[in-house]
């Protein structure tokens, strides 16, 4: 179902002004408004495999001090796997770059005391000095506050700084919604009646005032055969690796 056919279908079961856009009246608009709500609820992280892809990494707008950081795109909301891109755009050779947690990758990047080092700076509000391997490929990656994916070394022979370009990520990315009214929610199809219902429900509660006892019984119908089926959920749900990141 469209956005707009969402509203209607609501509106109309609040004996409401019908309308044929989802702007005509303020309260098609509060309609719209509480089914985009409702999914973000319910249904934001249903079926994250579908939403999994392949993205590049975003570049620092400064990166000075920190030529081995790049920051995960916001629209992302959490990295599988990272790969990087040791060859040229050309002639590409893509690698595994391993992840560890913040304290083991300190332990591992606050050893170098020897080589060919640089001197930079973790991000945050008290950008802490440390040294890194600047002739060298990355070969392990941590997350800092959900958004800074920051490498143990880059090679300052061929690169200025671990490039965005040349990285390699698995990541899941959020749904996007639309006021619009031919948006169509990113959301399987068995799964629309249980949103019109929790919408519905919300509707009427919030706008009119009183429960609909008919929407909420087949709420809890579509959520009680949904959890009855969470098998098959599971099946496509099976993330084998680690969560690394923003959640």
């Amino acid at each position: 179902m469209t956005l707009l056919e969402m509203v209607q279908n609501i509106l109309s079961a609040m004996d409401a002004e019908e309308v044929s856009s989802i702007g005509d009246t303020i309260e098609s608009m509060q309609v719209a408004e509480e089914i985009k709500t409702t999914y973000y609820e319910n249904f934001g992280n249903l079926e994250v495999r579908n939403r999994f892809d392949i993205i590049q990494l975003d570049a620092l707008a400064d990166s000075t001090d920190k030529p081995n950081v790049l920051m995960i795109p916001t629209e992302v909301d959490h990295i599988e796997w990272i790969k990087y891109n040791k060859g040229t755009i050309a002639e590409p050779n893509y690698y595994d770059v391993q992840y560890l947690c913040q304290k083991d990758f300190l332990d591992h990047v606050f050893l170098n005391k020897s080589g060919t080092l640089a001197s930079v700076k973790l991000p945050g509000d008290d950008e802490v000095p440390y040294q890194i391997n600047s002739v060298q490929h990355p070969t392990y990656y941590t997350i800092f506050d959900d958004v800074y994916i920051v490498f143990d070394s880059y090679n300052s022979n061929v690169e200025s700084t671990v490039e965005n370009s040349k990285s390699v990520a698995y990541a899941e990315v959020l749904p996007t919604w639309s006021a619009t009214d031919t948006f169509i929610p990113d959301l399987h199809s068995k799964f629309f009646p249980w949103l019109l219902a929790e919408a519905k429900s919300a509707c009427f509660i919030n706008y009119k005032g009183v429960s609909n006892s008919k929407e909420e019984q087949r709420s809890r119908r579509q959520r009680v055969q949904h959890q009855n089926n969470r098998s098959r959920l599971d099946v496509v749900e099976d993330l084998t690796g680690v969560n690394y990141g923003r959640k």
